[in-house]
């Protein structure tokens, strides 16, 4: 019953929207009736529900459809579609051209567009394809993945949006292309485009990088197609050229109104926020007078949340701002931080608030407290691991200290986000961030320990033993020059032994 109602309710919604539109029938369904199928529909479901765009999925008794549903809502967009008319209608077109040339694809039914409404809306309406997303299951699948590309590619269709997802394999076997907003007809394909296009594809097909044989199944089917072959480096290079622009994409989405993040404007309160997170105005100002400071007047907690504080000054740097970005570009790279929850400017103030994270505890005082050396041992070779994958990920923080770690759940958390920054890392660079760490860590953590340590990090290094002993020494001449007394390291008290040991011991 209460499915019943909700379909119904989401018929009676689409249809006002649509009700009044400028129809018009595709010669493929030359005597179709939206109003028709709206009375038929068994069962109605929203699958995209954007702010700009919509999307419904229609269960007929003889079928299923699609009806992508797009409101220009920004100034920005109404000016790209008056500048650039055919924009909006360009999938339309494209699912005609590709069945005209005999690439499956989804059937199109309907497009409609609104009467001089604000803002313009506009509508496609296409027949469902019967299938599954594409899987690579097996080199077979891999190979014949290639085969549709090459094939692809020798017809001139460029699919720049070329996901798994928009490629459905049907029942038979047979691949179909959908979402063709972005497919580009063009004369003539320069190799330097048919490997951008396949590196994003390689990118996105996740699963080659634990499949060598599926990799080169893929490859070589394309290239036996192909005028130029392909290597297999330039792919990994294309590949890793489009993970780059979606790190810096998804990164940019906080500063922008999108289904995870939205612009705060609120009388004096300005700034960005996750769409589930309540607080306003009111809540920030009770949280500054009720909340406990942490660390002096700069961070305060309160609610579990916590709250650091920044003057803005003009000429230096919004550290709070810098917070707040680098939190979701370190998010996207799959790098521990405390959950980011707002960035808010009040009255020349600037606050970053993040989760609270009580029942966690800093680097040095974590190590500290483990007697068991096997326990300790697994410890830090897990710290290793993780300060190694945070310098494969080009990310660098200039200040780190065991007091920008926290420990909680089996997990390293990094906090003081100020001071990171992204860039290609040089030795030099992975030297200092680990003098660092090496100088905030207390007596507890012995020299064995350390070179247990630095021998994993440098684990897939492949450096030679002498050049692990030169950058050990380095990261020791470095510590030396650092205060480490704060920290509970006090060089003279460590054993002579061990000490002398340090540049003789199998590392």
């Amino acid at each position: 019953m209460d499915h019943a109602r909700t379909t119904g309710s989401n018929v009676k919604i689409l249809w006002q929207k649509i009700a009044g539109f400028k129809m018009t029938n595709s010669h493929y369904y030359p005597n179709f009736s939206l109003k028709g199928l709206m009375a038929d529909v068994t069962f109605c479901r929203l699958v995209k529900a954007g702010v700009r765009r919509q999307i419904f999925y229609l269960q007929t008794p003889t079928g299923g459809y699609f009806l992508k549903l797009s409101t220009l809502i920004r100034r920005k967009d109404r000016r790209r579609h008056f500048l650039l008319p055919f924009r909006r209608w360009a999938e339309w077109r494209n699912l005609h051209r590709l069945l005209n040339v005999g690439i499956a694809t989804a059937t199109p039914v309907m497009k409609g567009e609104s009467k001089g409404s604000a803002p313009p809306m506009f509508f496609v309406l296409t027949a469902e394809v019967s299938g599954q997303p594409l899987a690579i299951n097996s080199a077979a699948d891999a190979a014949h993945l290639g085969d549709y590309i090459a094939m692809l590619h020798s017809n001139g269709i460029l699919h720049v949006d070329l996901h798994p997802r928009n490629i459905i394999q049907s029942p038979e076997g047979q691949a179909c292309l959908i979402d063709v907003q972005e497919v580009f007809f063009v004369p003539w394909m320069p190799r330097w485009l048919r490997i951008r296009n396949l590196g994003r594809l390689y990118f996105n097909l996740g699963c080659f990088n634990d499949w060598p044989d599926r990799r080169a199944e893929f490859l070589n089917s394309y290239n036996q197609s192909a005028f130029d072959l392909v290597k297999l480096d330039e792919l990994k290079e294309a590949a890793d050229r489009h993970q780059q622009r979606k790190y810096r994409s998804r990164t940019r989405r906080c500063c922008l109104n999108s289904t995870e993040f939205t612009v705060v404007k609120e009388g004096a309160l300005n700034g960005f926020k996750r769409r589930d997170f309540s607080w306003g105005i009111k809540q920030l100002r009770q949280a500054l007078i009720n909340g406990t400071p942490l660390k002096g007047a700069r961070v305060t907690g309160y609610n579990g949340v916590c709250i650091k504080t920044h003057r803005r000054r003009f000429f230096h740097q919004d550290r709070c701002k810098t917070s707040w970005k680098m939190s979701r570009a370190l998010d996207v790279r799959g790098i521990a931080v405390p959950r980011a929850l707002g960035y808010f400017v009040m009255k020349g103030q600037a606050y970053f608030l993040s989760e609270f994270m009580r029942d966690s505890v800093h680097l040095n005082d974590f190590l500290t407290s483990l007697s068991d050396p096997q326990e300790k041992r697994q410890a830090l070779i897990k710290l290793a691991l993780w300060l190694r994958e945070i310098h494969d990920a080009n990310v660098w923080q200039r200040d780190f200290k065991s007091r920008n770690i926290l420990y909680r759940q089996h997990a390293y958390y990094l906090i003081d986000l100020e001071s990171v920054r992204i860039r290609r890392l040089t030795q030099r660079d992975r030297i200092i961030n680990l003098a660092q760490l090496n100088a905030s860590l207390g007596n507890a953590i012995t020299i064995r320990d350390r070179l247990r340590f630095y021998r994993y990090y440098a684990a897939d290094a492949k450096l030679m033993r002498r050049t692990r002993r030169k950058h050990y020494q380095e990261i020791w001449d470095i510590t030396k020059t650092k205060g480490t007394s704060d920290y509970g390291l006090y060089l003279e008290r460590m054993t002579p032994c061990a000490v002398g040991k340090q540049n003789s011991e199998r590392d």
